[in-house]
């Protein structure tokens, strides 16, 4: 990958920076653990790591524009939607969505074997990742990744031996263009996204707690693999469900309603906090926002409540292992 390095003026010289680049290409073509080969780093003057560092950093926009360029050309072919895709798509929300016409036992049963395997699907099909677009590259791509790992690895070891400022990894823009790029090709309604990207502006100047913001955002993910709308977080709602999940365990009561006066029902509480309700589940037993996506997931009524059509706002509410999940209209 980097041919263009100069060789040694004098035939048969070799310094140690040579050495280094003879290994790690050594590393790459044939396999192996590189970290070895960048420990020789601290061993090199300062001059040196300085002198080496620019030959590699010479040569690093064009290793990691040609990469970049033959990823999102291979990224693009692979996402392309054929038409058995999109029939697989229907048939598999057509199967979930008909898990909620069935009786609480035979739904809950359902939904434990098929549920979140028919999620997973969908997600591989609307969601692609780095890794399943690389997983169906060429050796070619497959090889140029492998180079610009192991030269970025190079790179970051000469960065610190140098004492050369930097905030990021050699590898992080890398990364964040492949992640940028595929979110592109995702499958999601663009609705869906746009208000996604809304909420997470939303979260931030209102200051919703980070576990809040991720579990709504997860359960919009899994509206929108389901073929429905997402929902717009509503700080309020949030304010009213942390302010339920608090009084649950300050009073030792789990409950929609609430023995506290005038916080008797959601609708109350979120009258008290400026806003209306449509729809509440609760959950005790985790700090993860995932845990409580996942037990309401498989629990019929929650399950209804988080997939419903006519929804349209959202608020989560945690305190400790409590969490209250409001929806509005």
């Amino acid at each position: 990958m980097l041919m263009s390095f100069s060789k040694p003026t004098a035939i048969g010289a070799s310094s140690p920076g040579d050495e280094i680049l003879a290994a790690v290409k050594s590393g790459i073509d044939h396999g192996g653990n590189l970290s070895e080969v960048y420990d020789l780093v601290d061993d090199l003057p300062i001059k040196e790591s300085k002198a080496l560092y620019i030959r590699v950093n010479r040569v690093w926009p064009k290793l990691t524009g040609n990469y970049i360029s033959n990823f999102k050309r291979h990224a693009r072919n692979a996402g392309n939607d054929t038409r058995e895709n999109k029939t697989h798509i229907r048939d598999l929300r057509k199967e979930l969505e008909s898990m909620k016409s069935l009786a609480d036992r035979p739904m809950k049963d359902v939904l434990k074997k098929r549920g979140i395997t028919i999620l997973s699907e969908l997600r591989k099909l609307l969601i692609p990742n780095t890794e399943l677009v690389l997983s169906t590259a060429n050796e070619t791509l497959k090889k140029e990744r492998r180079s610009l790992i192991a030269y970025a690895g190079l790179r970051d070891a000469l960065i610190k031996a140098a004492i050369i400022p930097s905030d990021s990894t050699s590898l992080s823009p890398v990364t964040k263009a492949e992640e940028d790029f595929i979110r592109q090709l995702s499958g999601l309604d663009r609705k869906g996204l746009r208000i996604m990207e809304k909420n997470r502006k939303t979260a931030e100047k209102s200051k919703v707690p980070e576990p809040e913001r991720k579990g709504v955002e997860d359960v919009n993910i899994m509206r929108l693999l389901a073929g429905y709308n997402a929902l717009e977080i509503d700080p309020n709602l949030c304010a009213a469900a942390r302010d339920h999940s608090k009084d649950m365990e300050t009073h030792n009561f789990f409950a929609h309603n609430s023995p506290v006066k005038g916080k008797k029902t959601p609708w109350d509480r979120a009258k008290n906090f400026g806003t209306t309700a449509s729809g509440e589940n609760i959950y005790m037993g985790s700090t993860d926002p995932f845990a409580a996506n996942r037990g309401w997931f498989f629990s019929p009524g929650h399950h209804r409540n988080m997939f419903k059509p006519g929804h349209k706002r959202i608020g989560l509410g945690q305190h400790n292992r409590h969490w209250t999940q409001l929806f509005g209209n």
